[in-house]
């Protein structure tokens, strides 16, 4: 009788010891599966949002522009030549015209002998926008327009442009629907106005409803929402990736188990999660790229770049790093921990070479927020550290909120704080944007230096931002110089300033203090 209790016992602990582990995997593996979906839908669902947003931007500069013109009528000449011009500046939309009753009397395609019929609007926006998803402006290639109208000006759009980023996720729905009107303006696939019914008074929300798993984002600017919907057939193929992974290793007994199970998570460890580590950890360090004045050759600032070299000694790049922090929202940390390394050794940089600046770069995110003013002012308050001594960066995209970039940079300057634009040339800035902003240098991106006085296609856009530049009166800076007819073209064209390998590579504190002089830059 005590032995077959004894067996019965060890047959339970076996059974235990091999289900609770499996039972254990299979619900890691699920809820690692679903994790996994929900941030990428709701990544593409930013995405498509985003792209809305853009598109609700270029048709109000439509509007706006086409409602301030006067000295000739609608649908004069000059009026069509000034559609023609708007829809060559706005990237998104395909033609630019106007409306009388449902017709499309002129737009930037001419004026077509009795207008285009549009037909009625389908419904009409919160924000008074009268909403035509699917029109024919009789273009012959079968294409159907979004077509969107504010009094009698209209915009149309082709709604593909809103998806086409995730033409590799065929398997995926996903779209931009009338938040208030609950119809679809653009989309492929499942779609379910009840799905709306989830976001209430936020601005995005994740639900299941027994088909799909759902993301869901509203847009803080117009009266639109963007879904993207993952199939359950698909959720299921990912959770048996991932049990084809954790449950073979849950059997594994003992030490082995805990070994594996180990092995597997840092494995699947997110990269924000190591950054965040490497964070705590302060593996990051600046190095710095000198700036040299193309007439003297000597230095006359240096660019602070961020480099990470983890615990193993790998080096990683900072194209990859520096993405991957602003999708998971560490980009305030790391402007605070460059601010902080400046402070340390931008007054040993300046005691090397008397007089010069350095460039700190910041992201989008920073010219969003008062904090970034408050620990700019704080780095002045170090000893050896001048207004004049710094210069902060940004790229072209960190301008698209013209509105609240310029608030901060406004702030920024009032320090006596010199702002750049960084790789001009390569975002989405428009020129209006560019001449109400209070910037002082504007940086050639170096793929339009390297172009420079060449036979290729971008070969004469160095040219044309130089332009800009001087008509604007800020100084110029050209990126990755890499060898002397570069170094000569930006010479020869008013170029006060470059950087690039040509002259020096971005090199740690240490190293750039053993260079030959303070004040000499290298040809």
């Amino acid at each position: 009788m005590r032995k077959k209790v004894t067996t019965t016992l060890v047959l339970v602990a076996g059974l235990l010891g091999v289900a609770v582990p499996v039972l254990a995997a299979l619900y890691l593996a699920h809820r690692q599966s679903m994790d996994a979906e929900v941030r990428l839908a709701m990544t593409m669902a930013e995405e498509v949002l985003r792209r809305a947003d853009d598109v609700g931007d270029q048709a109000i500069t439509a509007y706006r522009s086409l409602a301030e013109v006067d000295g000739f009528g609608p649908c004069s000449d000059a009026d069509i030549e000034r559609m023609r011009r708007l829809e060559l500046q706005l990237s998104s939309i395909e033609v630019v015209g106007r409306v009388d009753g449902d017709r499309l009397i002129c737009s930037s395609m001419g004026l077509p002998p009795g207008g285009i019929p549009l037909g009625p609007p389908l419904w009409t926006s919160s924000l008074d926008s009268r909403i035509r998803p699917a029109v024919d402006l009789g273009l012959g290639d079968g294409n159907q327009f979004l077509v969107l109208q504010k009094a009698n000006f209209a915009v149309a759009v082709n709604p593909q442009v809103l998806l086409d980023s995730f033409e590799d996720r065929q398997d995926f729905s996903m779209g931009i629907v009338g938040y208030t009107s609950r119809k679809l303006m653009s989309g492929r696939g499942a779609f379910n106005e009840l799905w709306l019914n989830r976001l209430g008074n936020e601005h995005s929300a994740v639900l299941f409803d027994g088909n799909h798993l759902v993301a869901l984002r509203k847009s803080n600017t117009y009266d639109v929402a963007a879904f993207v919907a993952v199939p359950v057939a698909l959720l299921r193929s990912r959770l048996y990736s991932f049990a084809k992974v954790l449950v073979p290793i849950s059997l594994i007994p003992g030490a082995l188990l805990c070994f594996g199970i180990f092995r597997l998570a840092r494995h699947r460890a997110s990269l924000a999660s190591q950054l965040r580590a490497a964070l705590k950890r302060r593996e990051f360090s600046l190095h710095y790229q000198p700036i040299m004045e193309l007439a003297s050759g000597r230095i006359v600032g240096f660019e602070a770049l961020m480099r990470w070299r983890n615990r193993e000694g790998t080096r990683l790049r900072p194209d990859l790093f520096i993405p991957a922090a602003e999708d998971c929202g560490l980009i305030p940390q790391f402007t605070e921990y460059a601010l902080e390394c400046a402070t340390r050794e931008i007054p040993r940089l300046i005691a090397f070479c008397p007089g010069v600046f350095v460039s700190i770069n910041l992201a989008s995110s920073d010219l969003h927020s008062e904090r970034t003013i408050d620990l700019l002012r704080n780095l002045l308050q170090t000893p050896g550290i001048k207004p004049e001594n710094i210069v902060v960066e940004a790229t072209e995209h960190s301008f698209l909120d013209p509105q609240r970039a310029g608030l901060i940079v406004a702030g920024i300057r009032a320090l006596g704080i010199r702002v750049a634009i960084d790789d001009f040339g390569t975002g989405y800035c428009g020129l209006s944007h560019l001449t109400n902003l209070e910037t002082d240098f504007l940086k050639i991106d170096k793929v339009f230096v390297e172009a420079a006085g060449t036979e290729s296609a971008t070969g004469q856009v160095a040219l044309h931002i130089i332009r800009i530049a001087k008509t604007l009166g800020l100084k110029i800076i050209g990126e990755g110089v890499e060898n002397e007819g570069q170094a000569a073209f930006l010479r020869e064209h008013g170029v006060e300033f470059g950087q690039g390998w040509w002259f020096h590579a971005a090199m740690p504190l240490e190293k750039i203090l053993k260079l030959p002089s303070g004040n000499s830059g290298a040809g």
